[in-house]
């Protein structure tokens, strides 16, 4: 009988050290691959975005304020029939989306604006809350403001009376600040980019979703329509990157964002001009450009308007924030009309109240008692 030759048991420690090489030598591999994915991508089930239960609470949310239209209230009336005929579409690739009517209004300034039918809303709708909203602003900064729970205008205001203390206790008066206005923010942007940047963040269906319903309401290769929420969520996503090279790159604490524009600090004027260059490189990759007219360097004693109220920072530290004085004369100038309206049968006096009454609410967020004492009094005026 022939003897086999004796095969050599590796010790148990030299078994584990060539695993761990192993190992390693994996995750080196893996590694570019793992670097190249955009890990805030989040596969979810299409079921949550066009299910029927999806879309039926999404209908709920867009009836509210439209009601009383007709198109909508048949939806309403008719809404298991309606919902169930909305997902069986989607889901069996027969859905498209209806013809868009468009008009242009002037206030607060001259624009033009899409409006989808109410069948098309539901879908975006929730397409936009399930899908898009949750994961495209995930990776925001804390302060880009615009068109989220939780945030808003009072939320910037509050945030940016909080920098203007934080920039007083370390510098005193002495820091500036470089004000940020993107001129044609929403018209300019590029659809190419917005696509790349869904494909990058969204999962693959969910990312054709909304590229088709973007490219089916707005031809061309340039420019949005603000209004939908589908739009406002891409407005808020396009200067995401921005944000966080501000932050981050260039090393600048006290910078917020509310849509296009945006307001940083910094003890060093100098400094601030630099990000002003560097900003605007980003900005022409995008095939964007500042407002020469808003965008400026300035020193904090100067003082600076940020969403409809001009701030002061006086010398004890205390900020002081009044609406600014062209709202003041616009509003009088609507009230006019309004009450003139009413006398003549066309309005309701509850409905002016309602809107004095709504724009006194926005007024008083800064300091305004003496302005609201004057405009009480100038609104009882009107109606003698």
């Amino acid at each position: 009988m022939a003897l086999q030759p004796i095969k050599h048991k590796e010790p148990a420690s030299g078994r584990k050290a060539n695993n761990t090489v192993a190992m390693r030598s994996a995750v080196e591999r893996l590694l570019p691959a793992v670097n190249a994915m955009d890990l805030s991508i989040s596969f979810m089930d299409m079921e949550e975005v066009i299910g029927f239960e999806a879309l039926y609470d999404s209908m709920h949310k867009c009836k509210k304020g439209v009601i009383w239209k007709e198109s909508v209230a048949h939806y309403v009336l008719n809404s298991l029939e309606e919902t169930y005929k909305l997902n069986e579409q989607l889901e069996n690739g027969t859905y498209k989306a209806r013809q868009i009517a468009k008009f242009t209004i002037t206030r607060p300034k001259k624009r033009e604006i899409i409006s989808v039918c109410f069948r098309d809303r539901v879908y975006q709708r929730s397409l936009n809350d399930n899908a898009l909203y949750p994961i495209m602003t995930n990776s925001f900064i804390r302060d880009n403001w615009a068109c989220q729970r939780g945030k808003g205008t009072d939320d910037a205001r509050d945030r940016m009376k909080l920098f203007l203390q934080r920039m007083y206790r370390k510098y005193g008066t002495e820091f500036y600040g470089l004000q940020i206005d993107v001129h044609g923010y929403y018209p300019n942007m590029r659809h190419d980019l917005t696509n790349a940047m869904l494909e990058r963040k969204l999962e693959p269906e969910i990312a054709k979703r909304a590229i088709d319903v973007l490219d089916g309401q707005y031809a061309g290769d340039v420019g949005y329509n603000p209004g939908s929420q589908m739009v406002q969520i891409v407005g808020i996503s396009a200067l995401d990157d921005h944000d966080h090279k501000i932050k981050e790159d260039l090393d600048v604490d006290e910078f917020g964002r509310y849509m296009d524009d945006s307001l940083a600090f910094h003890p060093s004027r100098e400094y601030l001009e630099y990000c002003r260059k560097v900003i605007g490189e980003i900005l022409a990759e995008k095939g964007l450009e500042f407002n020469p007219k808003k965008t400026r360097v300035f020193s904090i004693t100067d003082g600076f308007t940020f969403l409809g109220f001009k701030y002061r920072l006086t010398d004890t530290g205390k900020v002081i924030m009044i609406i600014d004085p062209k709202n003041v004369k616009e509003r009088r100038r609507i009230l006019r009309r309004l009450v003139r309206k009413a006398k003549q049968g066309e309005l309701t006096k509850a409905k002016v109240d309602e809107c004095y009454y709504a724009w006194r609410n926005h007024a008083s967020k800064g300091n305004s008692f003496k302005l609201m004492q004057r405009m009480d009094k100038y609104y009882k005026s009107l109606w003698r």
